[in-house]
């Protein structure tokens, strides 16, 4: 593969938020005390920086064309001038950056190793050189990854889901009400809220809820009720399953005043109160990745 361009995605680091930029005076003292709580913090800070000009000073020695962006700066922006969008700093950088692609591959880059899990990235700072060596030879070449798109109220959302969506009540200790349809059968239920998610989000969020553990390349998704609660002699059916047609699709009518919809984690949240209809499906576009294709294995014991 030819690289003429990359945009490189890249998250601010804990420190830099709010101790450089805030300069929060309880973060700040806690730093000054080496208290337990912000032990790792200045250490992933200097690892991912530098693991930040490591990727710079590389594309630069191949003459690659490359701007920057931070992950809360690119809004709702698509991205179609690069060849490559490279994601710097851990799962939550991969997942915003997936977010504004259709087409373009997505590399990620653990940027903290010592704080960071980075279980979409295939490199680090260490092994970044030899990746993109591995990628401009045809060695490596991008996998498609299913994604889910939403559909609220007869209009697209957006973001595309890549890990999971979450619907439920906006307070975390209320009760989701709602009406759960799959392939035309039907259900009023009550519960903590209802996660979906395509394969690439089944060793997170799903897999702590009671899901299964799926290939990151599977083609279906699945879907989990959270502490149901029917009330004597209700016997649900639509509480947990794999959808494996991907014509079918889930669709939820909200019963709840205040009902909240979370894509990927907490950052992007749309307001889905009473009446409200919303469908989860498969997506018309992949995701792209540069990715392992049995990374999910190393959950499935």
């Amino acid at each position: 593969m030819k690289l003429s361009r990359v945009l490189i995605v890249y998250k601010k680091s804990t420190y830099q938020i709010q101790g450089v930029e805030h300069k929060e005076p309880r973060f700040l003292e806690l730093i000054d005390q080496g208290h337990a709580s912000v032990t790792r913090v200045v250490k992933a800070h200097d690892e991912h920086y530098g693991t930040l000009e490591k990727i710079k000073g590389e594309l630069t020695s191949r003459n690659i064309d490359y701007y920057m962006a931070a992950r809360a700066d690119l809004n709702k922006k698509i991205v179609d001038d690069v060849d490559l969008i490279i994601s710097v700093g851990g799962d939550g950088t991969f997942l915003d950056a997936s977010h504004h692609t259709l087409s373009i591959p997505i590399l990620g880059v653990n940027s903290a190793t010592s704080s960071s899990f980075g279980h979409f990235c295939i490199a680090n700072g260490n092994t970044f050189t030899q990746t993109l060596n591995d990628i401009t030879a045809g060695k490596l070449t991008p996998k498609p990854i299913l994604r889910l798109e939403i559909v609220l109220n007869g209009q697209p959302i957006a973001q595309q889901v890549l890990n999971e969506v979450l619907i439920c009540h906006s307070n975390p200790a209320g009760t989701s009400r709602y009406f759960i349809d799959i392939a035309g059968k039907k259900e009023e239920q009550r519960s903590s809220g209802i996660l979906i998610g395509p394969p690439a989000g089944s060793t997170g969020f799903l897999r702590a809820a009671g899901g299964a553990v799926l290939p990151i390349t599977d083609r279906s998704f699945q879907y989990i009720v959270r502490e149901p609660c029917p009330r004597p002699n209700e016997n649900w059916h639509l509480t947990k399953g794999i959808i494996t047609n991907l014509a079918d699709e889930l669709r939820i009518v909200s019963e709840t005043r205040t009902a909240a919809i979370f894509i990927d984690g907490a950052h992007i949240v749309y307001r889905f109160p009473l009446g409200e209809d919303l469908i989860v499906r498969a997506s018309k576009t992949d995701l792209m990745a540069y990715i392992n294709p049995n990374l999910n294995q190393i959950f499935q014991g």
